[in-house]
């Protein structure tokens, strides 16, 4: 059977012209189908300045619109008939695969929570963001859970691992925790603690700590952390390679001489470019849940949700969730 994504069609900064836009181009490129949640109107008013509607993509109608500015739990009362919610529905009552949204990261995580629901013998669902590095490192979590315990973060290694194995394919990912040393017992008590537990677990490739200045080297596939230091991380990173970006273009730009080496150069700069954005690898999925959610970036445009589209489709695909409910019957029957 084909994929269906419920995709919020209002949510984020560029919605809906950027929602419906990489709708329209993931319907186009990918067996899938999409079903559009939001004003009708406006979705119908996007698609028709674009061209036909396509075959693939549906419409379904949602009164009103969850914004940044509002607190999480105003999904769940005055805005449970918003765009976000009533997507989360459709997936809840089996009528989609799996949940698209550049919205609002903490209503997006609570009606996710309360309507999909996690996973029997998950006690908190994990958003995962994959950082575009020479090699991708996925960070988990990267802003769910600004506290945790060490078998809270022993449980993300779990979910962080098999996600990059079924949905990057990675064969054996290597496991790093996120700490000021490489030394086994540095760090706060959570994270000396949380070290002790992963080098006991058999059924990952833990590497031990990894400070911050080593994940861009290769050190490991997945890093693992509570979610306040998994955010920071992501957003340093991110703005890395936007001053990256930013500092190429002035010094190839700042005489005729670099402009000729930048025109020599071009297509190794246009790949250099194009591995540090974040457009390039999707969104971030919440793990843990019963059913795939990927939460695009707020400031996602046609190609980034695009992406996140893609991602929710090889999510869904993947099996990772069949997966780990497998390792969490495995582990509670030992």
């Amino acid at each position: 059977m084909r994929t269906t994504i419920a995709v919020d069609a209002m949510g984020g900064d560029k919605a809906p012209q950027a929602v419906v836009g990489g709708a329209l181009l993931a319907a186009s490129q990918l067996p899938i189908d999409i079903i559009l949640v939001g004003d009708s109107d406006a979705i119908y008013t996007e698609i028709n300045n674009r061209g036909a509607m396509p075959s693939n993509i549906s419409v379904v109608h949602a009164h009103s619109v969850i914004t940044m500015e509002d607190a999480p739990g105003a999904i769940l009362k005055e805005k449970s008939d918003c765009s976000m919610a009533v997507a989360a529905e459709l997936v809840k009552n089996g009528k989609a695969d799996a949940l698209v949204s550049a919205g609002n990261t903490g209503a997006l995580f609570t009606v996710s929570s309360l309507k999909i629901r996690r996973l029997p013998g998950i006690r908190r669902a994990a958003l995962g963001a994959v950082v575009p590095l020479e090699n991708p490192v996925l960070i988990v979590d990267s802003g769910a859970n600004t506290d945790a315990t060490p078998e809270l973060l022993r449980t993300f290694a779990h979910m962080g691992s098999l996600y990059a194995q079924l949905v990057m394919g990675i064969e054996n990912p290597r496991i790093g925790l996120v700490n000021n040393g490489s030394e086994s017992t540095k760090g706060t008590p959570l994270y000396a603690e949380s070290n002790a537990l992963l080098s006991k677990e058999k059924a990952i490739n833990f590497v031990g700590n990894v400070e911050g200045r080593d994940i861009p080297c290769n050190t490991c596939d997945v890093v693992v952390c509570d979610g306040f230091t998994g955010n920071i991380l992501l957003k340093t990173i991110e703005g890395m390679g936007l001053f990256m970006k930013s500092k190429l273009k002035s010094i190839f730009y700042a005489n005729r001489i670099t402009k000729v080496a930048g025109a020599l150069t071009r297509r190794q700069i246009s790949d250099l470019k194009k591995q540090i954005d974040h457009r390039e690898h999707g969104g971030a999925p919440f793990l843990g849940l019963a059913k795939p959610v990927v939460k695009a970036h707020g400031s996602s445009d046609e190609k980034s949700i695009f992406t996140a589209i893609r991602q929710a489709k090889t999510f869904h695909e993947s099996g990772l969730i069949s997966k780990l409910k497998e390792a969490i019957q495995s582990e509670s029957s030992d």
